[in-house]
């Protein structure tokens, strides 16, 4: 099902090609609660980037989302005066800072922004919160992972979710420092059509599956894959840029590099 363009709390980004906002049922429906939560709690309004294409299959740009339970979400985001703002895909540094670069020649109309981390963990609390979301990983980049956790453990929220965040959240060889990348298990009636879920298959999912009397379905390495832009591809794509806008890419290298230890995928 289309994901809509505009929603109570939520909206597709005006900016993304509307051809790729089709997503299951169970991953359009838990976006929208989530966003609708936030939205109820605390304003704002959840920006939601690519999920799928209507007929699935590859898709330009993304090495998964292919099948409809995977989503591009982006982090809600504050002003240099702490006001919230309309989330944008800026890159977010170890300290929860970023800047929307617009015309990426010129300085004049740069923007400083940082992570709501308030509004942005409502929304992970939302989601691993849902029982129609069956979240299988959150990819993150580790640094606002870490953010994230930091908050949550002094709001004092579910240990479950807290819990559930920690096991699901985890940062891929991309860093994922300007968005989620959110993916779902197959629902269980899909896994009876033939859905197969991807790795890792943690316990309770496990328990969830033998509970309705199933079993793991894994799909295999043949997916067909589309053409994924590299950092290097973007960046001459991106034509000439400002002295700042290189400075930043230069200073996002010392986290671009894939880390090890905890909140890293494996």
């Amino acid at each position: 099902m289309p994901f809509p363009l505009s929603a109570p709390g939520a909206r597709f980004n005006p900016n993304r090609d509307p051809r790729a906002r089709y997503g299951t049922v169970e991953l359009v429906q838990a976006l929208l609660r989530a966003g609708a939560s936030v939205h109820q709690r605390l304003g704002g309004e959840l920006m939601v980037n690519d999920l799928s294409l209507q007929a699935g299959g590859p898709i330009p740009h993304h090495g998964s989302h292919q099948g409809g339970r995977d989503a591009d979400v982006l982090f809600y985001v504050l002003d240099a005066q702490g006001q919230p703002r309309s989330a944008v895909g800026a890159p977010l540094d170890p300290s929860g800072r970023g800047v929307d670069f617009q015309d990426l020649t010129v300085a004049s109309d740069d923007v400083p922004v940082q992570l709501d981390v308030p509004r942005t963990w409502a929304f992970v609390e939302a989601l691993l919160s849902d029982p129609g979301a069956s979240v299988q990983r959150m990819f993150v980049a580790r640094h606002l992972r870490q953010r994230l956790l930091r908050h949550a453990r002094g709001a004092r929220v579910a240990p479950a979710v807290l819990r559930r965040f920690e096991q699901v959240a985890c940062q891929p060889g991309y860093p994922h420092d300007d968005h989620f990348h959110v993916r779902l298990f197959c629902s269980l009636d899909d896994l009876r059509a033939g859905c197969r879920d991807s790795g890792p298959m943690p316990p309770w999912r496990r328990a969830e599956l033998a509970a309705a009397g199933l079993t793991p379905q894994m799909a295999g390495p043949e997916r067909l894959r589309a053409p994924v832009t590299t950092t290097e591809q973007a960046r001459r794509a991106a034509g000439p840029l400002h002295a700042d806008v290189r400075a930043w890419l230069e200073r996002r290298e010392t986290w671009m590099r894939p880390p090890r230890g905890p909140g890293v995928c494996r």
